[in-house]
């Protein structure tokens, strides 16, 4: 067992990440506040105002991508018989033939996607 001095704790206990100097991982709760944060960021640059549910072209304008990018990302999410679903898939619903994606989903998405560039 190591010793930090003067403590009486050992290594693991003494530091969050178990090393020194090495942070412990963000908490599924930090990284929803950060995804809920920048949504709220991204709603305001672009004018949007925040709602349950979004059309197609706000997200598109929210996330910077294309409407053929997003159909994408909506078709990934429709496959419930993947069992590692691929982080870039939003889930939505249809409203006749056009998508309509949640506030919930999109933050969803958000931490995926955070998490996913930290861990990649």
């Amino acid at each position: 067992m190591v010793r930090v001095r003067g403590e009486g704790l050992n290594a693991a206990t003494a530091f969050s990440g178990g090393f020194n100097g090495i942070p412990a991982p963000d908490s599924p709760l930090d990284l929803r506040a950060q995804a809920e944060g920048q949504l709220h960021a991204l709603l305001l640059a672009e004018g949007i105002a925040p709602r349950a549910v979004y059309r197609p072209g706000e997200v598109c304008r929210l996330l910077r991508i294309s409407p053929t990018t997003l159909r994408q990302f909506c078709e990934l999410a429709e496959h419930p018989a993947v069992k590692n679903a691929d982080p870039r898939a939003l889930d939505s619903f249809l409203v006749g033939c056009h998508h309509r994606i949640a506030h919930a989903a999109l933050v969803d998405w958000l931490v995926r996607n955070l998490k996913f560039q930290r861990e990649g």
